[in-house]
């Protein structure tokens, strides 16, 4: 008890003994200095209560002493505290809103409902927002397109959408939503209408020229196989250049073909016939088209295959047999003599399973990223001896994204390695 409270204390004592001596009742005296204290501590009370009530927190705290006046004091600190730390998480949001002004990027967050909170220069620039009326609205009345519906609704935010800008129709934006807080979504939107452009010229380009080399490519070969089966008389040397000119007409063949049918997987909006596959039949005809490749390069290998689930794929008939096919080749090209291979069709939690197994000679860890890449190759001198075009998992990969599958690849160099095709379990077609 301080000073302060003791005087206030012995003030009631004070007016007791008064009351005592004028009232001659010790009762009254006590009762009445009681009163004293009650009303001082009311008085207090109301005056913290009004402090609370009101709107102007600047306003001071009343002067106090004794318990009120620690109480008031140590209220006041909490009030400062607060006051500094609201300036400094202030200061932080405004530089951060500032820094999101200056990204060419469009930043917008989304509460847990789908209401706009706040977005960046750019975004409002793209997405034809204002900042007063817009705020609280829908994000779902700005972007309206399907796939962004769709995109959104299904909540999978694992991969990026592509749509059209609700401002500008020649305008392409790529969106990634990414959730935080309670239900919160942060929208990262992107402008890749160059890029789309210089994409599609790359794409035009690569099928034009494959489109023309493959006419001249089909003459040369065929005069170099009429020389070779109508004239047997030609020197050794001769005749070693031109099955040397075969081999390598072939091979750009192939790769002709192969860039003609990437093109097409990439740039056609045209869309094969759909149908339900039975991959026991696939299956059959892959092991055999593997046993020929094999005796071809010398090689014996055991090829099995497991049919472990009666279920069909839907999809385009030629274009999951190229996956099939590609994925088997490549094991058949990379066993060594006396290897295994394991085809195997089954079902999984995730859907429909396809499995390519070998013991062949594997992939080092550090390429297993960059395998489906255009023209990649592990290793270059292995690769021209296999006579590949390095194109092949490319296709496969772009064939299992429009059956909105995945290819999923694991290796261990020496060991062999694992080709795994998902496809949904209900097949929904092509996208």
């Amino acid at each position: 008890m301080n000073k302060a409270s003791v005087s206030w204390v012995y003030i009631a004592i004070a007016l007791s003994a008064i009351l005592a001596a004028i009232l001659w009742s010790t009762g009254w005296a006590v009762a009445a200095g009681l009163c004293a204290i009650w009303f001082y501590q009311t008085h207090k009370l109301k005056q913290l209560t009004g402090w609370l009530n009101s709107n102007d927190k600047q306003t001071e705290l009343p002067d106090a002493q004794g318990v009120w006046g620690r109480v008031f004091d140590q209220i006041t600190e909490l009030q400062i505290k607060h006051f500094k730390s609201e300036q400094e998480l202030t200061t932080a949001i405004l530089r951060i809103q500032k820094t999101a002004n200056a990204l060419g990027e469009g930043v917008v967050t989304v509460d847990a409902s789908g209401a706009l909170e706040w977005w960046n220069i750019a975004a409002r620039k793209m997405l034809g927002l204002k900042n007063k009326q817009d705020r609280g609205a829908p994000l779902l009345h700005f972007l309206r397109k399907p796939e962004f519906f769709s995109y959104y609704q299904k909540a999978d935010f694992t991969h990026p959408v592509c749509v059209q800008s609700p401002v500008h129709t020649e305008q392409t934006l790529e969106i990634a939503v990414t959730e935080f807080a309670k239900g919160d979504r942060l929208l990262i939107i992107r402008d890749i209408t160059d890029s789309q452009k210089l994409e599609r010229m790359r794409q035009d380009f690569i099928g034009n020229v494959s489109h023309e080399l493959r006419t001249p490519l089909t003459v040369i070969h065929g005069y170099l196989e009429t020389f070779q089966l109508h004239h047997p008389e030609l020197d050794a040397p001769i005749q070693k250049a031109h099955m040397r000119m075969l081999a390598q007409t072939q091979r750009m063949t192939n790769l002709v073909q192969d860039l003609l049918l990437l093109s097409r997987l990439e740039g056609s909006n045209s869309q094969p016939e759909v149908v339900h596959n039975d991959m026991a039949v696939m299956l059959k005809q892959a092991c055999e088209e593997a046993q020929v490749s094999a005796a071809k390069l010398n090689k014996q290998l055991t090829i099995n295959r497991h049919l472990k689930s009666r279920n069909r794929v839907m999809g385009a008939k030629e274009e999951i047999y190229s996956v099939l096919i590609n994925l088997v080749l490549n094991a058949v090209k990379y066993t060594q003599n006396g290897g295994n291979i394991d085809i195997t069709w089954h079902d999984t939690d995730n859907g429909l399973c396809l499995t390519v197994l070998d013991d062949g000679i594997g992939i080092g860890q550090e390429h297993l990223s960059r395998l489906t890449e255009r023209f990649y190759r592990v290793d270059l001198s292995r690769a021209s001896a296999s006579g590949g075009t390095g194109l092949g998992l490319a296709i496969a990969k772009r064939i299992m994204l429009r059956h909105k599958g995945s290819l999923n690849i694991t290796s261990q160099e020496g060991l062999g390695s694992c080709f795994t095709c998902i496809f949904p379990s209900q097949g929904k077609g092509l996208h």
